[in-house]
């Protein structure tokens, strides 16, 4: 059978253009090569220049001490320079070109709280390279948790943050009475909770929130732990909530704060309970051993089982 001229141009044609990919996918994939040698070479050179010498934390609180933010810095050195399931973290941590290890190395801050004393940052700000003539910083900012309170549990103390998460740290007794500006919730009856995760009991929560509430007052340094022992468990005689004074005495609190009953003055009138009676006796017990806010009246003991009042808002007259 023989071709046609048109069929052996249109032959040629093809041929000239299936080439013609090929040279053209050749030359990517080589320019392609080229850039990543090009890359890989400044990336060399870069490195050279500007060695990582540090990874440190920077905008820290004054109330995080420095071997905590040592230990966070270290927990980056930890995560990427020597760790063992990503060994390429170490070349591109001290890459100055490289800009996707600083997300992983936010990410996992964030998502890794109960490692070391990660449950402290509650958010990566920004994490960036800090370029010196001769050498790199990387340079980490964060937002970081309050402790709120001290929960006590089996004679052991451990520290939580307005949310109620767990904070790193285990706090015996002679530790745990150095921080006096600190309230302790105590009668907790839950399990113990790994760092980095928030206990989500009804008796923290209202513990934290009357400790937000008592806080800054004038007399805020006057108590010393929050009873919750009785959050949840209505009762007439035992109070829900006690305050329990730094000379061992108490004060019986009653519902959680915002919680209103028909047996109980409402939360604004037991502050303001407070407020007279430690202007009136400068203490907040009065001087009793007990004073009960829940009434109409705050009443404090009277012989073997009767109470007084020792302090009543004084009752509006009008005129006729």
């Amino acid at each position: 059978m023989s071709i046609s001229p048109k069929d052996a141009r249109s032959s040629r044609r093809k041929a000239i253009l299936s080439l013609c990919s090929v040279l053209l996918i050749i030359g990517a994939i080589l320019a392609a090569f080229g850039q990543i040698r090009r890359y890989a070479m400044a990336a060399i050179a870069a490195s050279s220049r500007h060695p990582l010498k540090r990874i440190v934390m920077v905008d820290t609180p004054s109330y995080l001490p420095r071997a905590i933010l040592d230990s966070l810095a270290q927990e980056a050195v930890d995560y990427t320079i020597f760790n063992r399931r990503h060994p390429k973290y170490a070349a591109e941590i001290r890459n100055p070109l490289d800009g996707h290890i600083l997300k992983v190395l936010a990410a996992h801050y964030i998502h890794h709280p109960d490692l070391g004393y990660n449950a402290w940052i509650r958010q990566i700000v920004f994490i960036r390279r800090n370029m010196l003539p001769n050498e790199q910083i990387i340079e980490i900012a964060a937002t970081y948790r309050r402790p709120a309170a001290f929960l006590k549990i089996q004679n052991k103390y451990y520290l939580i943050s307005r949310s109620g998460l767990r904070l790193p740290g285990i706090y015996t007794a002679a530790q745990h009475a150095q921080v006096n500006w600190l309230y302790t919730l105590t009668g907790y009856n839950g399990d113990l909770l790994k760092v980095g995760h928030a206990f989500n009991a009804k008796s923290i929560a209202a513990g934290l929130a009357l400790a937000r509430l008592l806080r800054n007052r004038p007399y805020s340094r006057q108590i010393a732990d929050i009873n919750v022992a009785g959050v949840g468990k209505p009762s007439q005689k035992r109070p829900q909530i006690i305050l329990i004074t730094r000379w061992h005495t108490q004060v019986y609190w009653g519902q959680p704060p915002g919680v209103r009953s028909f047996f109980e003055v409402p939360t604004d009138r037991k502050l303001e309970y407070l407020q007279a009676i430690y202007h009136q006796y400068h203490r907040i017990d009065a001087g009793y051993g007990f004073v009960d806010l829940r009434g109409d009246q705050v009443l404090v003991p009277s012989g073997a089982a009767a109470t007084q009042p020792v302090y009543a808002p004084v009752t509006p007259t009008y005129p006729n």
